[in-house]
């Protein structure tokens, strides 16, 4: 299968994934994808896999640091791409964001967030 139809396919399960609150199989179906892209859609693909990462480490795994971390450097490489073809970015990365901000509260003794989870708006 051709690479960008290959990643159409995982950005969709992977927009699944993360929705559904399974956010390392996210991870998991972007990453094999990532590695067969280049350039500004390799980069959107690093970009999603290390939000999904990010949820995970901090939901699954209790981890607010390793969630903030992984979230800015995620946003950061998103913002870089320009964005990936089928997907609408902008509402889920000021999403991101808020989750990133409540986070770095909760990293410094605060409170788990309780906000809703960011959506992939897939097309």
């Amino acid at each position: 299968m051709p690479a960008e139809v290959n990643t159409r396919v995982a950005l969709a399960e992977g927009c699944r994934r993360f929705e559904a609150g399974r956010f390392f199989d996210a991870h998991e179906i972007w990453e094999d994808a990532w590695r067969a892209e280049t350039g500004s859609r390799r980069l959107a693909m690093q970009g999603l896999i290390q939000i999904a990462a990010g949820f995970h480490k901090g939901l699954v795994q209790g981890r607010p640091a390793g969630m903030v971390r992984l979230l800015a450097a995620g946003l950061g490489k998103l913002e870089a791409s320009g964005g990936i073809g089928g997907l609408d970015l902008a509402a889920f990365r000021a999403e991101v964001t808020r989750w990133g901000d409540a986070a770095r509260a909760w990293a410094r003794g605060g409170e788990r967030p309780q906000l809703p989870l960011p959506r992939l708006a897939c097309r």
